[in-house]
């Protein structure tokens, strides 16, 4: 069966009586941005909001690479550094969780970035793994203009003729956002931050374990409906799990959408053509239904942000569960299924 956009978003329907989830659309131009259009914004001058570039490069543990030093290295002309381990919850075991609304104003003011400022992330991989993440924690806070460099860094790179920024950058510049929002939760306060960006937590885009489990328990009349974007093996159990410790499997009713799945080689997102014509996007929206809260989930909450920034090309809002398997995984009173 064909998938068409405006038949089959149900979020987007439901969306429109709840305010909260309208307001986290991904506007007019879309969620994803082209290198030679954000060289053309670059190169305005006076008389347009200067657009802000950041570097949100982020590597799992087990490759042993830090984003820090790809930034430092080369960087699209005035990037600046967005670490998601840092900008994240200091308080919660699990790492890189949704900072307190506080703690991401102060890094968007060490940032030097205002509400009104449009915004471009991009990776130098190329893969929006952490670009996709950063994309969604800014809609989270109420952003309305932010997207990412489709393709990232090697995207940029064979455009051909834009510029590169190699000029040496200090550690302790390139760590003052992740710094800020530290420093913002060390008093324990949730007032908001006295500076001038205004961060206010949409909560209907963050799912957490305990909302899963509450809708869960309504069986046949569950609202939610969830998007796995880790591999198939780790969906179905047979194989094991990256983080040591945490069983094998998915969340009872979960449907497998790999995050994979919705790229193409390069690193670029699939085409909304090609997103359409997949037989994989077509059940997974066709399954949704009438209503549903889409809702990603992974293995700790950055690749479900790849379903996130592909559906809301689409103009539909997707609830993220922030603490995804790392956290359902290590609960043993948890659910689990395994096997398709």
């Amino acid at each position: 069966r064909r998938f068409d956009a405006a038949a089959a978003s149900p979020l987007s329907r439901s969306a429109r009586g709840a305010s909260s989830v309208a307001a986290a659309g991904a506007g007019a131009s879309g969620p994803l941005i082209s290198a030679s259009e954000l060289a053309s914004q670059l190169e305005k001058g006076a008389g347009s909001k200067p657009v802000k570039v950041l570097d949100a490069t982020w590597y799992l543990p087990a490759k042993k690479r830090d984003g820090r030093d790809d930034f430092a290295r080369a960087r699209v002309p005035s990037a600046q550094y967005f670490d998601i381990d840092a900008i994240a919850d200091r308080a919660s075991p699990l790492k890189h969780t949704l900072p307190p609304a506080r703690a991401f104003a102060a890094a968007m003011d060490a940032l030097g970035i205002t509400n009104e400022d449009p915004v471009v992330i991009y990776e130098t991989n190329g893969v929006a793994f952490a670009a996709a993440r950063a994309w969604w924690m800014f809609k989270c806070f109420g952003h309305g203009n932010v997207r990412v460099l489709d393709g990232g860094l090697p995207a940029w790179k064979s455009a051909g003729g834009l510029p590169l920024d190699e000029a040496e950058v200090a550690r302790e510049v390139i760590d003052a956002p992740g710094c800020a929002a530290g420093a913002a939760q060390e008093d324990g306060s949730s007032q908001p931050s006295s500076q001038g960006y205004r961060a206010t937590l949409n909560e209907a885009l963050v799912a957490s374990k305990e909302d899963i489990l509450a809708d869960l328990s309504k069986g046949d009349a569950r609202a939610r409906f969830l998007l796995d974007a880790r591999g198939e093996g780790r969906f179905k159990g047979s194989e094991p799990e990256v983080k040591p410790g945490l069983r094998s499997g998915h969340i009872p009713g979960s449907f497998s959408m790999s995050f994979n799945s919705l790229l193409q080689d390069g690193g670029l997102m699939k085409s909304k053509d090609a997103l359409r014509e997949s037989g994989l996007f077509q059940e997974a929206m066709a399954r949704a239904g009438e209503g549903k809260v889409v809702t990603a989930t992974c293995g700790s909450g950055v690749t479900a942000c790849v379903i996130a920034l592909a559906l809301a090309r689409f103009d539909t809002a997707v609830a993220v569960y922030d603490g995804s398997w790392s956290d359902w995984g290590a609960d043993a009173s948890c659910p689990i299924e395994t096997g398709g």
